[in-house]
C-alpha cells in the first residue's frame, strides 16, 4: 500500500484521539448527568472540574450542554467531532469512502441530538456511529499501519482521559496492553520505548488504582502524553 507520508500519519492519529474523545466525552458526560439527577451534591462535580466546571457558579444542565455541543468549548463532542472531521477529510484515500462517511453521520447525529426534545436518547445514534466507524476501520482500511496508527490514538486518548477524569481507571491496564501490541506496527510514529515503560509499570502495579493520588495522575499523564510526544 505503499509508505504513509508524516501528515498522513499525523491525520491518522489525530482521527484516532478525535473520535475516542468523542466517544468518550459522550460516555462520560451522559453517565455523570445520571449522577446529578440522583444526588445533586454528589461526587460527579469533582468529575466535571476536569472539563471546567465551576461548581460555584456553572449551572449543571447548562454544562452539560456546553460539553456536548458547543463549538467553542475545547472540551465539547461537538468540537472533537469536528476535529475528528477535519482529519478525516485529508485521509479519503487512506481510509475509504465508507470510514469517511461514518464520522459525518456522527457529525450529522449531533446536530440532531442538539435539536431534539430528547437529547440524550438521540445521543444513541451517535455512539452507533461512532461504533460503525470503528467497524469500518478493521473493513476497509487496507494499510495495516493505517490501520493501526488509528487504533493507537484511540488508545492513547482513552488512557488519557479516562487518567485525567479519574473515570474507569480499572481498565487502564487492558488499554495498556493494547497499545504495547500494537504499538511496533504504528510505522511512522516514532514513539518513546522510556515513557511507554513508566506507563505499564504504572498501571500494572498490583496496588494500581488504589495508590493513585493527584501528583501520581499528573505523572501519568505526563508520559502518557510523552509516549508520542
Amino acid at each position: 500500500m505503499g509508505t504513509l507520508s508524516i501528515n498522513k500519519v499525523d491525520h491518522l492519529l489525530w482521527l484516532g484521539r478525535y473520535m475516542e474523545r468523542s466517544f468518550t466525552t459522550m460516555s462520560f458526560i451522559v453517565s455523570t448527568y445520571d449522577a446529578a439527577l440522583d444526588n445533586a451534591n454528589g461526587a460527579w462535580q469533582g468529575q466535571l472540574e476536569e472539563l471546567g466546571f465551576d461548581r460555584t457558579t456553572d449551572d449543571p444542565i447548562e454544562f452539560f450542554n456546553t460539553c456536548l455541543f458547543d463549538v467553542n468549548h475545547k472540551s465539547s463532542l461537538r468540537y472533537s467531532m469536528n476535529a475528528a472531521y477535519d482529519n478525516a477529510v485529508h485521509l479519503r484515500d487512506v481510509i475509504g469512502t465508507e470510514t469517511l462517511a461514518y464520522v459525518q453521520m456522527a457529525s450529522n447525529s449531533i446536530d440532531a441530538a442538539e435539536h431534539s426534545d430528547a437529547p440524550l436518547l438521540d445521543l444513541q445514534s451517535v455512539h452507533d456511529d461512532i461504533m460503525a466507524f470503528k467497524g469500518c476501520v478493521d473493513e476497509y482500511v487496507d494499510n495495516d499501519a493505517a490501520r493501526t496508527i488509528i487504533k493507537c490514538g484511540m488508545s492513547i486518548e482513552r488512557l488519557d482521559l479516562f487518567t485525567r477524569l479519574s473515570y474507569q481507571l480499572e481498565k487502564l491496564p487492558q488499554e495498556v496492553h493494547r497499545l504495547a501490541t500494537r504499538i511496533d506496527r504504528a510505522a511512522g510514529t516514532g514513539y518513546s520505548k522510556a515513557h511507554l515503560k513508566v506507563v505499564i509499570e504504572t498501571v500494572f502495579d498490583p496496588a494500581f488504582p488504589g495508590n493513585m493520588t493527584y501528583e501520581r495522575q499528573g505523572e501519568l499523564l505526563t508520559h502518557i502524553a510523552g509516549i508520542f510526544g
